[in-house]
């Protein structure tokens, strides 16, 4: 019998994960939290879960998403946008971190991120 992968979404800001749980909570969708504080789901419950995690966003900013595949990437990716001062919001999904980034922002993005390419001094 094959088992059927759980997926998982949280937002690393406390307030924007608040309003996620409480979006869940309006909307009367069942979920559970892993010990992360993550929301655990599976396909079966993906369209309202991701439709809540949509309202959130929604509220920021016009949005889009970034991706690395590799950490170390996504983790230089982070310094850089810190270190430049560009607006966003990190996600934890099963399979890694995503950026929340405006769109208004997407020159800069485009011109920031070779420098994830980049080995740091200290790797």
């Amino acid at each position: 019998m094959k088992k059927k992968t759980k997926r998982y979404m949280k937002f690393e800001d406390a307030a924007l994960q608040s309003s996620f749980l409480e979006h869940l909570r309006r909307s009367g969708i069942a979920y559970k939290l892993n010990r992360g504080g993550a929301v655990v789901f599976g396909h079966e419950d993906a369209t309202g879960i991701v439709s809540a995690a949509h309202q959130v966003r929604d509220a920021q900013f016009p949005w889009y998403f970034l991706k690395w595949k590799p950490e170390r990437e996504t983790a230089r990716f982070r310094d850089v946008l810190t270190e430049a001062r560009i607006p966003f919001f990190a996600e934890q999904h099963e399979d890694g971190t995503w950026f929340l980034v405006r769109r208004a922002d997407r020159e800069v993005h485009e011109r920031l991120w070779p420098r994830a390419l980049e080995p740091r001094q200290e790797e």
